[in-house]
C-alpha cells in the first residue's frame, strides 16, 4: 500500500497552491533557517528540480520539527494518507508548523 503526505497552503482555495507526494518520493529535510525546514521530494512531473515544500516553525528549532515528523509516521504506521498541513482548515502534523508553502515544478 503506497501512502501519501498531503500539504495545503492557507489560501487554496483561491491559490490553488497544495501537493500530495507519495512517501516514496520523500528524499529529506534539511534545515533552511532558524525558523524553517525544507522538505524535498522527487518532482511530480519527473524534471530535474525537486520538488520543495517550506514549513515554517516559528519559536522551534528544525531538529524539534524533524522529530516530530518521524513521531507522526511512527503513530499512522496503517494510515495511507498523511496530512502534515492542511492550511485552509488549520490542521498541522503538529502545533510546531506555522505555515507551509509548497514548490512544485509545472
Amino acid at each position: 500500500m503506497e501512502r501519501y503526505f498531503y500539504f495545503g497552503e492557507g489560501a487554496v482555495g483561491a491559490s490553488g497552491t497544495a501537493a500530495m507526494y507519495p512517501l516514496s518520493a520523500f528524499i529529506g529535510m534539511t534545515a533552511a533557517g532558524a525558523t524553517s525546514t525544507s522538505i524535498k521530494f522527487n518532482a511530480r512531473n519527473g524534471a530535474a528540480v525537486d520538488d520543495t515544500v517550506a514549513v515554517t516553525h516559528t519559536g522551534h528549532t528544525s531538529k524539534a520539527f524533524m522529530a516530530e515528523m518521524v513521531n507522526y509516521l511512527q503513530r499512522n504506521h496503517r494510515n495511507p494518507f498523511l496530512v502534515v498541513a492542511d492550511g485552509v482548515d488549520g490542521t498541522f502534523v503538529t502545533s510546531k508548523i506555522a505555515s507551509v508553502a509548497v514548490t512544485t515544478i509545472a
